[in-house]
């Protein structure tokens, strides 16, 4: 039987970018908990306190951007409690939707959600939310979380 050390652990996941808010006026942050529980529901995982969650909590919907692979950079963009998007720099190539909420364009798939329900786990809120639209975009491989290192 093996033997099990006690360190931290993660599951390799992919990296997104999950937008908030309005087509106008919006927040952004980069996480790697996304999980389809269902054909129409999925899981996310945000942090607690971070700008782009107070707002995703007040809106309740969010679109999830799906990055790929040799998209490091636009992962750091949105990562950090306290990022503010800054649209005359970014790398995201952001769409107006008729939801009032944005999508990332040059990424590999949107998928535009509506809150059911959440919970609170130690630093974490861990979302269920509906599936509204899905759109794919580029046809990449998924770029997938490595240790922080796209994380501010």
């Amino acid at each position: 039987m093996g033997r099990y050390k006690n360190r931290d652990f993660m599951f390799t996941n992919g990296v997104s970018v999950i937008l908030t808010g309005t087509n106008d006026d919006y927040k952004g942050m980069a996480i790697a908990w996304v999980s389809q529980v269902e054909k129409k529901h999925l899981i996310i995982s945000i942090p607690k306190g971070a700008v782009a969650t107070e707002l995703l909590l007040k809106r309740k919907m969010f679109s999830i951007n799906e990055l790929g692979l040799g998209q490091e950079d636009l992962a750091r963009e949105f990562g950090g409690k306290n990022c503010e998007h800054k649209a005359t720099a970014s790398l995201a190539k952001i769409k107006s939707t008729e939801h009032n909420l944005p999508i990332i364009l040059n990424c590999c798939s949107s998928t535009i959600c509506s809150t059911l329900s959440l919970v609170e786990i130690n630093e974490q809120i861990l979302i269920t939310a509906k599936i509204i639209s899905v759109q794919n975009n580029l046809d990449i491989q998924p770029l997938v979380f490595n240790k922080a290192v796209y994380f501010k």
